[in-house]
C-alpha cells in the first residue's frame, strides 16, 4: 500500500472512530448532565466555599507563599471529570501525560473558573472545584468531549509560577 494510501486510511479511520465516539458522546448528553447533578448532590457541599461567581471549591492540601499576580505564567496540574471527584467519567488530566500545563493566569487563556481558582491559591496547594457551565464551556462545550452546559469537576494544583 502506497503512503497516500495508508495515510487516507488512517484519517478516514480517525474520521470514523471521531463520528461514531461524538454520536455515543451525543445521546448521551442527558444521561450525563443527570449524572453531574447525582455527583454534586452526593458530593457534600458543606465542606466547599461558595465563591461570588458560582465556583465551589475545598483546599485539599495548603500551599505556601502568595497567590500569583494576574499575567504571570503558572505552571498546573489537573484532572478533570464528569460525573465527579475521581468519577468514570475523567476527560483528561495532565498528570496522564506527565508535565504540567503551564498558562498565564488571569488573562482569559483558560475557562473563567480556572483564572479564578488559581487566582487564588499558593504554591503547592491542591484545590477541588467544581465548575458551573458559566465558569467553564457554557453552552457551546468543547470539542465533543464536554457536553453543552456541563458542570465540570475539576482536582487542581499550584506546582509553581
Amino acid at each position: 500500500m502506497s503512503s497516500a494510501n495508508l495515510q487516507q486510511n488512517t484519517r478516514r479511520s480517525f474520521v470514523s472512530k471521531s463520528v461514531a465516539f461524538s454520536t455515543v458522546l451525543t445521546t448521551s448528553l442527558p444521561v450525563l448532565q443527570a449524572n453531574a447533578n447525582d455527583q454534586a448532590a452526593d458530593t457534600d457541599l458543606s465542606t466547599f466555599t461558595t465563591t461570588e461567581s458560582g465556583m465551589k471549591y475545598r483546599v485539599i492540601q495548603e500551599g505556601k507563599g502568595q497567590p500569583p499576580a494576574a499575567g504571570t505564567e503558572v505552571k498546573a496540574q489537573y484532572t478533570g471529570w464528569l460525573d465527579g471527584f475521581n468519577g468514570a467519567k475523567k476527560f483528561d488530566s495532565s498528570r496522564d501525560r506527565r508535565g504540567t500545563f503551564n498558562f498565564r493566569v488571569g488573562t482569559g487563556m483558560v475557562i473563567k473558573g480556572w483564572d479564578e481558582a488559581f487566582l487564588g491559591m499558593n504554591i503547592g496547594e491542591k484545590r477541588e472545584i467544581i465548575l458551573p457551565p458559566n465558569l467553564a464551556y457554557g453552552a457551546r462545550g468543547a470539542g465533543g468531549v464536554i457536553p453543552p452546559d456541563a458542570t465540570l469537576f475539576f482536582e487542581v494544583e499550584l506546582v509553581n509560577y
